[in-house]
């Protein structure tokens, strides 16, 4: 990565932004009581949303969404609505009410990523991208759910465990999910041993991945969100020379399919492959990966 002196002013903002999210994180500790905190930390989170997204987004907090079938999201921390095309949403028996149409993404907010909460995430998610839309509304992406943590003890660990989620869940899998200042887990598409460009969606090609945007991740989170205001390719391609080089650079990491695919099929093999990733937070992800497929009998 850039160091600070060569940072692009763009860089050097959201940085500043994420140097705030976290100073925060650390003073709401002192706060007792656990519902309080939380709501703290996703309030910070989402006024900082609100000051850097695109207009046309209406960030709005505890939410729920409905479809034409009257089923019913869970209540998600925020959700990102479409205000250039689409109504307010409103309110019912104290909470806001969006429908399914007007919804760019769900997010989820976490103080720290671990199993539980991973699960969780994907859980919400499936119910959301379980719901319908009105048959004569053609959306250009299904409703994506992201999240946002501001702190994961085990980095390592816990992208196993969204690897495996995935694997279980693929066609209900959250787009995105980023710990603050360490990076974020999405995608990437593997056409004929090539790896694609980052991706909103998962496909029958792609596999879960490890991006290590480290001091970047809220950028990226800026700029995933942004696209999904509608940014032309002009504007996109404007965006990213802001901060050329570490859309460029950025590096990423994911499991071969084969590893996967074994530790899917077996629960006692997908605990073996996972201890070897328990308590070693430190650790470079492709000694621990190379460590686990041996565990499991595959060739390293």
């Amino acid at each position: 990565m850039k160091t600070k002196s060569t940072l692009t002013n763009i860089q050097e903002w959201l940085r500043n932004y994420s140097e705030f999210l976290e100073v925060s994180f650390k003073s709401s500790a002192g706060i007792k009581h656990s519902v309080e905190k939380g709501e703290r930390r996703e309030d910070q989170i989402f006024v900082t949303l609100k000051e850097l997204l695109p207009t046309r987004m209406s960030v709005e907090q505890k939410v729920v969404i409905v479809d034409t079938e009257d089923t019913q999201s869970p209540m998600f921390d925020g959700v990102l609505v479409d205000r250039m095309l689409w109504p307010r949403n409103f309110i019912k028996d104290g909470n806001p009410v969006a429908l399914i149409e007007s919804v760019l993404t769900a997010i989820e907010v976490k103080s720290s990523l671990d199993k539980s909460e991973l699960e969780k995430i994907f859980m919400d998610s499936k119910s959301l991208r379980s719901m319908k839309y009105h048959v004569s509304y053609t959306p250009t992406n299904s409703t994506l759910v992201t999240a946002f943590a501001y702190e994961c003890t085990n980095l390592n660990l816990s992208f196993f465990d969204f690897s495996t989620l995935f694997r279980d869940y693929s066609i209900y899998s959250p787009s995105l999910i980023c710990i603050l200042n360490k990076g974020f887990f999405g995608f990437v598409d593997i056409v004929e041993k090539k790896v694609e460009p980052m991706m909103y969606e998962p496909s029958r090609n792609s596999l879960p991945a490890l991006f290590d945007s480290n001091k970047d991740t809220l950028l990226f989170y800026i700029y995933f969100l942004s696209r999904l205001s509608g940014m032309g390719p002009t504007i996109i391609e404007v965006f990213t020379r802001y901060c050329d080089s570490f859309f460029s650079g950025v590096e990423c990491f994911y499991f071969g399919e084969d590893f996967l695919n074994l530790v899917a099929s077996d629960e006692a093999i997908k605990n073996t492959a996972r201890k070897c990733f328990e308590r070693r937070a430190s650790a470079d992800i492709k000694d621990l990966y190379a460590e686990s497929r041996k565990a499991i009998g595959l060739s390293i």
